[in-house]
């Protein structure tokens, strides 16, 4: 026979601090808009007034810039979402021309585009969030066209997600790749979605508010090693907050110390916590 323990056990809710501000040096962003950060610690950052992305060692040292304003291949209007393909080129969102350029981060230098203006597929209507599975598809926020497009490496048009009911997609702005899962952040639902590999939907985290768990306008993600396992990070923008969600979506986590509005977050490879607070224009360190 079992005996019902009458103990009950309570998980501790974690805390995130701000710790610091990484100072920039060098060229500095008029605009802060989204950041990425690459296996060796390199920073990259779009900036949607200078409308480029400005590259920075680990210590905030500006090291070269990539694009200029323009229409042209390889100049830049807006820029939204970056990820890095690989440690060397970088995969720009080109707001602003509907389209998704590729840079060397090494030399700044220009490699390709793909995509233009349009609701057909490989097009694009206001590309924000990007990222690359690990079999190197690359995943976009279609943003203006309410729906996640899939490419191949090349560019090439692979499926895409956009669905009625549960799993509507309205305005997608970030999005993340873990585990054959896609997890899209929907700020005008106010929830994130999350769909496997092939696109299906699978279950939505959160709801409108001001909760624990809730969100009002969610917009960047990333995931963090959180001892031994994974979590996932999300901006809540207009609440000023990060919260922290398990990878099933329980909520485990938020800052106590107030953001102004929180838009797009990264970790480096020392385990440390990026956040571009947009109104704030400021990137701050979290623990």
């Amino acid at each position: 026979k079992l005996v019902t323990s009458p103990l009950r056990v309570y998980v501790q809710e974690r805390r995130i601090d701000v710790v610091g501000e990484l100072v920039l040096k060098g060229e500095i962003p008029k605009k802060l808009n989204w950041i990425t950060v690459n296996s060796k610690g390199t920073i990259a950052v779009s900036d949607i007034k200078k409308h480029c992305i400005l590259i920075f060692d680990k210590d905030g040292n500006f090291v070269r810039k990539c694009g200029c304003h323009g229409e042209r291949p390889g100049q830049l209007k807006r820029p939204a979402g970056i990820t890095f393909l690989n440690d060397d080129e970088l995969l720009v969102a080109d707001d602003g021309n509907h389209r998704i350029q590729q840079f060397n981060v090494q030399t700044g230098n220009f490699v390709k585009s793909f995509g233009k203006e349009g609701t057909g597929d490989g097009e694009f209507q206001e590309p924000e969030g990007i990222c690359v599975s690990d079999k190197g598809h690359i995943v976009v926020a279609d943003y203006g066209n309410n729906r996640i497009q899939v490419l191949n490496k090349d560019g090439r048009f692979v499926f895409k997600v956009r669905e009625d009911g549960p799993g509507e997609l309205n305005v997608p702005c970030g999005c993340i790749y873990h585990k054959n899962k896609f997890i899209v952040s929907n700020p005008k639902n106010h929830c994130l979605k999350v769909f496997d590999i092939s696109g299906k939907f699978l279950y939505k985290i959160g709801e409108e508010g001001k909760a624990d768990g809730q969100f009002s306008s969610p917009w960047g993600l990333c995931i963090e090693k959180y001892g031994d396992h994974h979590s996932l990070l999300v901006c809540d923008f207009n609440s000023g907050r990060i919260q922290q969600f398990t990878m099933e979506g329980r909520f485990v986590g938020k800052t106590v110390t107030a953001l102004t509005n929180p838009k797009a977050i990264a970790t480096t490879p020392d385990g440390r916590i990026l956040v571009c607070d947009y109104l704030g224009e400021k990137i701050y360190f979290l623990k």
